[in-house]
């Protein structure tokens, strides 16, 4: 795990064009609009150094081209306690399994289109829920949410490297602003970031949030 600060100064990792040519594709797993503000957040930060953006939801086709690949594991998680009872044991868990097999899906669905099939390295990084510490159950379930997005990460680092596919997951702090993220996600796709995979970037910092 790399423990880095919750606050990024954009100006001070990026520059204008960074990200010219890359194809960036935001999936929010396991469902959703596509339109959440993180989504929409990090969208416009790579648009403005020269990406590409588009958006998938199960059931699209993979855009081919894809060079990036971020999927929002983050909204989606809060999308599906909100529909449920965060309190009760079997629904957390339930919302728990339904974000990390999303994850999944979108991962297996667009890699195999995207980078696997046609033999072309790609980037994946995964948005996690951010540090919660309310007592209803979500604090817990964020946790392992982060933990299995980390191991998921770490396992496809190892077995997609021959692909030249790396994977990262981002864990937000409680108080890690759009933004923020939005400038480490274009970080990593640009040539810069690929350095970084099988790893877990926290932005909790020392003081936990």
């Amino acid at each position: 795990m790399l423990s880095v600060p919750g606050t990024i100064d954009p100006s001070a990792l990026l520059r204008p064009g960074l990200l010219a040519g890359v194809s960036v594709l935001i999936a929010q797993a396991p469902q959703g609009a596509g339109d959440s503000d993180l989504a929409r957040a990090v969208g416009s930060a790579c648009a403005a150094l020269g990406a590409r953006v588009s958006t998938w939801q199960p059931g699209d086709a993979p855009d081919a081209g894809t060079d990036l690949l971020v999927i929002d594991v983050a909204s989606a998680f809060a999308q599906e306690h909100a529909r449920g009872a965060p309190g009760e044991q079997d629904t957390s868990r339930a919302v728990l399994r339904a974000c990390l097999d999303g994850a999944w899906a979108a991962t297996r669905a667009v890699a195999n289109a995207a980078f696997i099939e046609p033999a072309r390295a790609g980037r994946i990084v995964y948005l996690a829920p951010p540090a919660a510490t309310d007592p209803a159950g979500l604090a817990q379930h964020a946790e392992a949410a982060r933990a299995g997005l980390e191991n998921l990460a770490r396992t496809l680092s190892i077995e997609w490297a021959r692909h030249g596919i790396t994977t990262v997951a981002i864990a937000p702090g409680a108080h890690s602003r759009d933004e923020e993220l939005a400038a480490l996600v274009a970080y990593l796709g640009s040539a810069a970031g690929a350095y970084f995979s099988g790893c877990l970037l926290d932005l909790k910092g020392p003081g936990g949030g």
